[in-house]
């Protein structure tokens, strides 16, 4: 019975490493690219609800502009019982609307109701008086004209001039601010190229881009269309804009009830633990309370109002929209012109593009955006995102490889001389030993360390937009990931592990885990990406499904393992063959 030479058995580790890792990329590329039953889709979209329920109320803290850029005018059944009258409104109602809203000298006014037929009775001109004096007052008013993409005909010639796309979500959630290349029909595009600028698909874009070279230039700076290309990720806002309570009762909407929940509705951090919560373990539960929109929402019918409560004679509620843009529109839910939000409910179309130009305003060319794709692979054309995680999982697939031990029981060298010298430097240098002693003997400096981890941290992330207003939610947010960290890396292990073997962790430490890279890959992609949230967890539940962490991987790992140990019987059986062969 002959035995394996060691070249032999240090060959056989070499290959089921490099084997370990091409399963895991194949993995990764099956996972990602080709999503068999929808699983990468699926997690984004739960994982995406879950990112919008802890951030939603984070939005604007940082912003001393918050809640005085846009409001909305709606009609709604109210409005409809008020004038007594159905829907469609006629166009001399409109009009009417349309003034009383100019008496309040906003900053611009996008009507989101398609006008293209006169009806009996009815004439464009009656807009005529009121486009004039919108351009006296230097206030833009923009017409929707439908969905771009479409074969949409263009509004008749009295509002051609001021007609704008309105566009909705698209089915990944995204907001296009320009129309995309695969949608152009062949006239479009023959019309593009003949401009300059793409053309916008929304009034968000258009709104902003034209107070940008207007009276809003000192806010924007220098903006370009090929900063704002991508379709955009709206962030919701959750905290209502103070001024609507002078306009109607919010005590029916739970995020300003204070007086039962002081901590955990009327606080930032404890309303997106206690959204955090919901959609872990509630998300099936309905609930029975409304959800208040976050810009500013008027009545038509109330403009010429005062304010609740006010003494006679006060302004009239139109006083409220000066200075800000102006998206007016309906909110009926018959007409099926919304979006359904997780956890925070019905969102009607004209609060969606609202939402969308208060993010414009938020953010500027930093607002979230979808991450763009670069050349097509193999028939496959794979987003930016996709090709960091795919950096990513090939660094995390080295380090599980690695990390095996050869058929001869031993872990290997490096091979690159570099490090090895490193290596070798590290375990002969004193200094480094006695920090490492130093660090895993004593928990309170792990403790430290890890407040100074998460400090720097959010420091750096809030560094950007960073107000006084917002201190004492930064050091809850601090408090919280300083918590996780601690857990992951501060805490003694479970067990103490052999030399030169890992910890293993336990359920509570895994979790923890799981939390601190969360925290630090939102925190990074806060700061530097600005990509959809979503992207990273589905990375994370990958890394975990096929983690090799702790003395018994291959049992564990259900995954890739039993490719690999395949792969490598198969190769092991014809290089017996072989062996065999060649003796004989």
């Amino acid at each position: 019975m002959t035995h394996p030479l060691p070249s032999e058995k240090r060959h056989s580790g070499w290959r089921q490493r490099f084997v370990y890792v091409l399963v895991m990329m194949v993995f990764f590329f099956i996972y990602k690219c080709l999503d068999p039953l929808g699983l990468e889709t699926a997690t984004k979209q739960t994982s995406a609800v879950l990112f919008n329920a802890i951030t939603t109320p984070f939005y604007g803290m940082g912003s001393p502009e918050t809640h005085k850029r846009v409001a909305v005018v709606e009609i709604s059944d109210p409005t409809l019982d008020h004038f007594g009258t159905a829907f469609p409104l006629s166009y001399s109602r409109h009009a009417s609307i349309l003034n009383h809203i100019l008496d309040g000298h906003p900053a611009a006014i996008f009507v989101d109701f398609r006008m293209m037929r006169e009806q009996p009775g009815e004439s464009f001109e009656t807009f005529r008086p009121v486009l004039d004096r919108a351009r006296a007052m230097g206030i833009p008013i923009l017409f929707a004209r439908g969905e771009a993409g479409h074969e949409q005909s263009e509004l008749p010639p009295q509002l051609r001039a001021w007609q704008v796309y309105s566009n909705g979500l698209e089915a990944s959630g995204a907001y296009p601010l320009f129309e995309e290349e695969g949608e152009k029909s062949s006239l479009e595009k023959k019309n593009e190229a003949e401009k300059e600028e793409p053309e916008p698909v929304n009034p968000a874009w258009a709104f902003y881009s034209t107070l940008c070279h207007t009276t809003w230039a000192a806010r924007c700076g220098n903006i370009s269309p090929a900063d704002f290309s991508s379709p955009m990720i709206i962030h919701w806002g959750l905290h209502a804009d103070p001024a609507q309570s002078l306009v109607s009762d919010q005590s029916e909407f739970w995020q300003n009830d204070c007086a039962d929940h002081p901590i955990f509705h009327c606080t930032r951090l404890g309303a997106a633990l206690r959204l955090g919560v919901a959609y872990l373990f509630f998300h099936t539960i309905g609930g029975d309370r409304q959800f208040a929109f976050y810009p500013l929402v008027i009545g038509a019918e109330q403009l010429s109002h005062s304010a609740l409560n006010a003494p006679p004679g006060s302004p009239a509620l139109s006083s409220l929209l000066a200075g800000r843009a102006v998206f007016y529109g309906s909110d009926i839910r018959d007409q099926h012109d919304d979006t359904n939000i997780p956890l925070l409910g019905r969102m009607p179309g004209v609060v969606v593009h609202a939402m969308a130009f208060d993010n414009l305003v938020t953010y500027g060319r930093r607002y979230f955006h979808e991450p763009s794709d670069d050349h097509s692979i193999f028939g496959f054309r794979p987003d930016r995102a996709e090709l960091l995680e795919g950096a990513i999982w090939f660094l995390f697939a080295l380090r599980g490889a690695f990390r095996r031990k050869d058929p001869s029981g031993h872990t290997p060298h490096f091979p690159v001389p570099f490090l090895q010298n490193f290596r070798k430097h590290r375990s002969e240098s004193s200094l480094f030993q006695d920090f490492r002693t130093s660090l895993r003997d004593s928990p309170p400096l792990r403790v430290t360390l890890c407040a100074i981890a998460a400090l720097v941290m959010i420091g750096l992330a809030a560094s950007r937009d960073f107000t006084m207003q917002a201190l004492p939610n930064l050091i809850g947010i601090w408090l919280c990931v300083s918590a996780l960290f601690i857990g992951t890396w501060g805490l003694k292990p479970r067990q103490t592990p052999e030399p030169g073997e890992a910890a293993e962790r336990s359920l509570i430490s895994q979790l923890f885990f799981l939390g601190s890279l969360s925290a630090i890959g939102f925190t990074l992609n806060q700061t530097v990406f600005r990509w959809p949230d979503a992207d990273w967890i589905g990375l994370l539940l990958l890394w975990f499904a096929t983690s090799d962490n702790g003395e018994e991987a291959e049992e564990r790992n259900k995954f890739v393992e039993p490719v690999c140990k395949a792969i490598n019987d198969a190769a092991d059986f014809l290089q017996k063959k072989l062996t065999t062969k060649n003796a004989t």
